[in-house]
């Protein structure tokens, strides 16, 4: 089979579109076009960078100018694009612009092709399309309550990618009922089961705390509960809260407290090397219709590495119950810490083996393998 996939940009940020794509791509060939963008840049030095980082891709020594073209990890299946594709969506001639400049890529030929967008606005850019094409729509965000994106702009897209998709992938139940029923598959979010799993070194980060460990990575943003965590650390000042992640939104005051260490976002391969090594994991989320529609990466991750989890209640975590430690208040979330650190210390009951036998149903291969055999049975 013949992909081409409109995600994020490559090596960015490991997405469950880059982990599907790192497998299948060792068996079909991919073309990868990094993001298009889902919103129109303004003047903050955010932006600015973005753009600036964009154009050092564009001409990079490394970018084959014809298609701007590099390899991925080697892959010799796999091919990243970077187009200078117009941000301006909603603009009839910033739309004209992008569909020509994508229509001269080499790979566009009289094979059959598979678009796979986790971007609704690249629609725009693949219509017309060969009869014998197939369109996925890979839907891993609720886009109407995804922050920093233009919804208003996105919209009329996303409507337009569901009524042209063959087949559409959610990544919950939330999202499958908003999707025409006749064409939706749940594609629930999978794990590197090896990584996780298999004994990592404990971070060195973390070496220096003697105190039992409360841990979370992940993007420190909105979608926290920072009362919570706030709450969790000064009623229990006997243990450490530790936060991996880059930091989006305010968290001063928690931050501030003697018993928190932060670290900056790591490699995702080192991940495991913290949360092996701390004694509860969390996800401690605030409850609205984002969260409601997500599955975390980091779920079958903690899963896999078999430390105890606590969770505030939403879907994703919901179904897991009998393993994970699931709190509907402040006072019940830390109860249920307190209660993991003590499984975490006993060694007559292991949540590792019940966890890692969970996850190991969910390896990146196996979601990988449940793909192929969709688009096979789509291509008939």
């Amino acid at each position: 089979m013949k992909f081409v996939v409109f995600g994020e940009d490559w090596g960015r940020h490991p997405s469950s579109t880059q982990h599907l794509f790192k497998e299948l791509s060792e068996k079909h060939e991919v073309h990868w076009i990094n993001s298009i963008g889902m919103r129109k840049p303004s003047i903050k030095a955010v932006d600015i960078k973005r753009v600036l980082q964009k154009l050092m891709q564009l001409f990079s020594s490394n970018t084959n100018k014809k298609n701007q073209a590099t390899s991925a990890e080697n892959d010799k299946l796999m091919k990243v694009y970077n187009l200078f594709i117009l941000p301006w969506h909603d603009f009839n001639l910033a739309r004209m612009f992008n569909r020509y400049l994508f229509s001269r890529c080499s790979f566009l030929n009289e094979q059959p092709i598979i678009y796979w967008l986790s971007v609704p606005t690249a629609i725009s850019l693949i219509s017309p399309r060969k009869g014998i094409d197939r369109v996925v729509y890979y839907c891993g965000d609720d886009f109407s309550a995804l922050a920093g994106v233009d919804h208003q702009m996105v919209e009329p897209f996303e409507s337009a990618l569901i009524k042209k998709a063959d087949l559409i992938y959610v990544i919950s139940d939330f999202l499958a009922d908003k999707m025409p029923k006749e064409k939706v598959e749940l594609l629930t979010h999978g794990v590197d089961f090896d990584l996780f799993h298999n004994r990592a070194v404990k971070a060195i980060e973390l070496k220096g705390i003697n105190k039992p460990k409360i841990g979370f990575y992940g993007s420190l943003n909105a979608w926290l509960d920072k009362a919570l965590l706030y709450k969790l650390a000064t009623s229990r000042t006997q243990y450490e809260l530790v936060l991996v992640g880059n930091i989006s939104d305010d968290f001063s005051d928690l931050l501030a407290l003697s018993n928190v260490t932060h670290i900056n976002a790591v490699d995702h391969a080192r991940l495991a090397q913290f949360s092996q090594h701390w004694q509860v994991s969390l996800l401690p989320f605030i409850d609205n219709e984002q969260i409601r529609a997500c599955d975390p990466l980091k779920l079958k991750e903690y899963l896999a590495c078999g430390t105890p989890i606590v969770a505030t209640s939403f879907p994703a975590v919901n179904k897991y119950q009998e393993t994970i430690l699931v709190a509907h208040d402040h006072d019940g979330f830390i109860t249920r810490v307190d209660i993991a650190v003590q499984l975490s210390c006993a060694t007559e009951f292991s949540f590792s083996e019940i966890q890692s036998n969970l996850a190991s149903n969910h390896s990146w291969q196996s979601k990988a393998s449940l793909v192929e055999s969709h688009l096979v049975n789509l291509s008939d």
